[in-house]
């Protein structure tokens, strides 16, 4: 298993790399150095992508806060409420009132994936979100012992993820 000191290394490796091709980038290009100007600005936009630690992590986290995600998305804190009300990110409140978001919702690029968000409007409708986010995550019988996200990841259908969660809303509103 690797190590949190070594996958710092490699992400500050990695990053060394891309910022000096993007540098040298520039500057064959004749870009002005005051478009590098606010280091703190590109910093935290940088780091807005690395997940933050709470105490849910080892359930279903890693995950981003609602700073991260907006410096992520470039977009206000509003933007992100909105999708909170519209179930349209996975969101989680912390018991001091802050957002979480899982990471494992996101792609790359920063989009939520449309599977997890199909099946997280149907937890949704009979569950609270820590208990939809737990069932997304956790181990079921009916996805070869895989959770709903692995299962999803590995390619397995989401009508087959759909109807066990719609089971399992039924069951808990009996």
């Amino acid at each position: 298993m690797t190590s949190l000191v070594e996958q710092e290394r490699q992400l500050m490796e990695e990053l060394s790399q891309r910022v000096h091709r993007t540098f040298a980038a520039a500057a064959a290009a004749g870009v002005p150095t005051d478009a590098f100007a606010d280091v703190q600005a590109i910093a935290d936009a940088m780091s807005a992508a690395l997940p933050t630690h709470h105490v849910y992590d080892q359930v279903v986290g890693p995950f981003y806060d609602t700073a991260g995600l907006t410096r992520w998305w470039r977009v206000s804190r509003q933007a992100v409420s909105k999708k909170v009300a519209t179930n349209a990110v996975i969101a989680c409140r912390l018991e001091e009132g802050q957002w979480v978001y899982p990471v494992w919702q996101f792609t790359r690029s920063g989009t939520v994936r449309p599977d997890l968000i199909q099946v997280w409007r149907v937890l949704r409708s009979g569950a609270d979100p820590w208990t939809g986010a737990m069932w997304l995550r956790a181990p079921q019988d009916a996805f070869a012992g895989k959770s709903a996200v692995q299962w999803l990841t590995d390619g397995g259908s989401v009508d087959t993820v759909l109807a066990a969660a719609r089971a399992d809303v039924q069951r808990w509103a009996a």
